[in-house]
């Protein structure tokens, strides 16, 4: 190896031009098909089981996703739960563009997700072209810190501070 300054640089950093992803699925075999599509797309991923380790993630580990792709149908606590919870954020976070999407997917669950505030609803499996012009064009007009709605149907924080303490001594 030489000794040019950018070989210093470690490589579990990312280019300052990469956007980061977080993928929510309690389906592992969902969650290694779409990193590999993702990584190679050149996007940093990070990966949570559901909404609540997706939660505790953001605040704990201070994980500022570019994007959100969460599953709907989730244990522990579902994507619509996790879509009204990161609106309820504080900002930066609560304007993070979302993708839900739902393998059994039908126009009620479409119209809840949107309602709970996902920016793209998508059935599963992806088309992954469509998915990734998607991606780029929620992430080139990424929503302004404050400018998201808060749902009036939103969790009370301390109840959701309550799951994750639960969920942590399990």
């Amino acid at each position: 190896m030489t000794s040019h300054p950018h070989h210093s640089i470690p490589p579990v950093l990312p280019p300052a031009n990469c956007y980061t992803v977080l993928v929510i699925d309690d389906m592992l075999q969902n969650r290694i098909l779409l990193g590999k599509f993702l990584k190679a797309a050149g996007y940093v991923i990070h990966e949570a089981t559901n909404g609540i380790e997706a939660l505790g993630t953001m605040r704990k580990e201070l994980l500022r996703p570019d994007l959100i792709v969460t599953d709907i149908e989730m244990p522990v606590m579902d994507g619509i739960t996790l879509i009204e919870q990161v609106r309820c954020l504080e900002a930066p976070l609560s304007g993070v563009p979302i993708i839900a999407a739902s393998g059994n997917a039908d126009e009620e669950m479409r119209r809840q997700a949107v309602s709970a505030g996902a920016d793209q609803f998508m059935t599963k499996p992806f088309d992954l072209g469509v998915l990734r012009k998607e991606m780029a064009s929620l992430l080139k007009g990424r929503r302004r810190p404050g400018i998201g709605r808060i749902p009036s149907a939103a969790l009370p924080t301390n109840r959701l501070d309550a799951d994750l303490k639960r969920l942590e001594q399990s």
